[in-house]
């Protein structure tokens, strides 16, 4: 007699914040039994206990007849609030989501996810040279470096990055400040440390180094890009300061952090002693 399947796959899309934000919800869908999970970013999802599998996002064909990839799971879901009326505003994203999986209406908006303990291991020596260090992110879009990228990215991409890093230099003379973003984004930020190549030493090389160092940070500065959600998981208990253009932190932010908005539309046009200010008066890791 053939087993009946007990594993639900949950089909996600876009980009890496928005599958982080994803695991806001995974601790009520994995009450009874553990989850699939098929994704662009399958390393997001590849050390948490609640997902049994997760595998590259990659459907068949529909003129496959024989659908046996698809065979193998109890139900296929797909819910996308980039597809709903969410796209209309007035909620946030993690709260529409949980609505269409009919869950709780409370629930902790901030990212719930797993880092990689073995890459952690490897990194631990490296992290504590660090000493104290602040992440930033001024560019962003590209889950992966992608040719052709439009470095005007209107709306999102913050200009004064070097500014701000300027400003920080003389607040933080003693803390380092480690840029989260590709090099063909924008040019190299002076006095930090790159995403990619420290002095021509590559160690923190990808997201899922940047998920670790999210848990090791004092603070962060960052657009509406990945490295906010990464800092925001609910369980290293960051605060840190997320600059807005187009996008709203109504929808995709969250509460403890200092949610600056561009009082330009278009663009993210924040003064740069602004929000160094906001940041050292915070209260920090």
């Amino acid at each position: 007699m053939q087993q009946d399947k007990i594993a639900d796959v949950h089909i996600l899309d876009g980009g890496i914040g928005k599958n982080l934000m994803f695991t806001a919800l995974l601790d009520h869908l994995t009450v009874l039994k553990k989850i699939c999970v098929m994704t662009p970013w399958v390393e997001l999802f590849q050390h948490d206990p609640r997902v049994a599998h997760t595998s590259m996002y990659n459907i068949p064909p529909l003129h496959d007849t024989t659908h046996a990839f698809f065979k193998n799971y109890n139900n296929i879901i797909y819910k996308d609030p980039y597809k709903s009326n969410f796209l209309k505003g007035g909620l946030h994203m993690t709260d529409y989501w949980a609505q269409m999986y009919e869950l709780p209406g409370d629930l902790d908006k901030r990212p719930n996810f797993y880092i990689n303990k073995y890459r952690e291991k490897e990194l631990e020596k490296d992290i504590l040279k660090l000493g104290k260090f602040i992440l930033v992110q001024f560019t962003g879009g590209q889950g992966l470096k992608i040719d052709n990228y439009d470095n005007e990215n209107a709306g999102r991409n913050y200009k004064r990055g070097q500014e701000v890093v300027n400003l920080l230099r003389e607040e933080l003379p003693n803390v380092n400040i480690i840029v989260f973003g590709h090099d063909n984004e924008q040019e190299p930020l002076l006095n930090t440390m790159a995403f990619n190549n420290f002095g021509g030493n590559p160690k923190f090389i990808d997201k899922v180094d940047f998920m670790i160092l999210a848990k090791y940070c004092v603070s962060f500065i960052t657009i509406d890009s990945s490295l906010q959600h990464m800092c925001s998981n609910r369980s290293f208990n960051k605060k840190g300061v997320v600059l807005w253009g187009t996008s709203k932190p109504e929808m995709f932010g969250y509460e403890q952090n200092i949610n600056l908005v561009s009082e330009y539309p278009y663009c993210v046009e924040i003064d740069p002693k602004k929000i160094v200010d906001d940041f050292l008066n915070q209260e920090m890791s």
